[in-house]
């Protein structure tokens, strides 16, 4: 158990490791009977090259771990525990690269929708799609290890957190946009074009991480920036008010 608990420390520090010195703030890592977690209090809004690296991070220190155990293995140096230490390294491994959230797996494949699509319809994707690797996981786990208590542990874990991150999809868009809105943002320019009937909060479901939006207002031939929408939208509260009426 201690090997084990080991194994998944040296994993989370890791992440936590990579997320520091990227400058992310790192609340706490937390361990569990099962594996761990490292918790950071970011939103969405950092590059995707720099959380490609943190989720990374974790299953890199398998590598170099079994390869280190190797290495003292052929040179006589150890023998007692060596099998498990290396069978508990590739199944922390191989199980977190699986595409179910909030696994590392499921993290990259947040990743991968979030460069392709909105962050708001990434983040219903990722769940969704999350969700049927999930339940492909309880069909195998049900017709191969029905006995294996540990596995159940786990994916009550990951329904649990399914649903938890499904309930709450609203508020992680809005801390999305808040951070957004509160922060200095970098990014490239984008060009959003929108017409003057649009909602406020249709256009701001259009936006994507990585990418710094000037709003183009088609007819009044008014262009701004994403701080005065979402300055409407979080401080003077017209949510579901027509981008148009903001310049009128």
């Amino acid at each position: 158990m201690l090997l084990l608990f080991a194994v998944v420390l040296i994993h989370e520090m890791g992440h936590a490791t990579a997320a520091r010195y990227f400058g992310w703030r790192v609340n706490e890592i937390i361990l569990l009977p099962f594996g761990g977690v490292a918790v950071v209090d970011e939103h969405g809004n950092r590059p995707l090259k720099e959380e490609l690296v943190v989720i990374l991070a974790g299953p890199f220190q398998h590598i170099w771990m079994m390869g280190v155990g190797t290495l003292f293995h052929y040179m006589g140096l150890w023998h007692e525990m060596y099998e498990l230490f290396m069978l508990h390294n590739m199944m922390v491994l191989l199980f977190n690269l699986l595409p179910i959230w909030p696994l590392d797996g499921g993290k990259l494949l947040f990743l991968l929708y979030t460069s392709i699509y909105p962050f708001k319809a990434a983040h219903r994707t990722m769940i969704r799609s999350s969700l049927f690797f999930l339940l492909l996981l309880i069909i195998l786990t049900a017709s191969a290890f029905p006995l294996h208590l540990n596995l159940w542990m786990v994916i009550i874990f990951l329904c649990v957190a399914h649903f938890k991150e499904w309930r709450h999809h609203q508020y992680i868009y809005l801390r999305f946009l808040l951070e957004r809105y509160s922060k200095k943002y970098n990014g490239p320019n984008q060009v959003l074009s929108v017409m003057p009937d649009m909602k406020l909060n249709d256009v701001l479901a259009t936006f994507s991480r990585g990418k710094q939006y000037q709003i183009f207002i088609q007819n009044l031939n008014v262009e701004t920036n994403e701080h005065v929408l979402l300055e409407a939208y979080f401080k003077k509260n017209q949510i579901g008010c027509a981008v148009g009426s903001l310049f009128r």
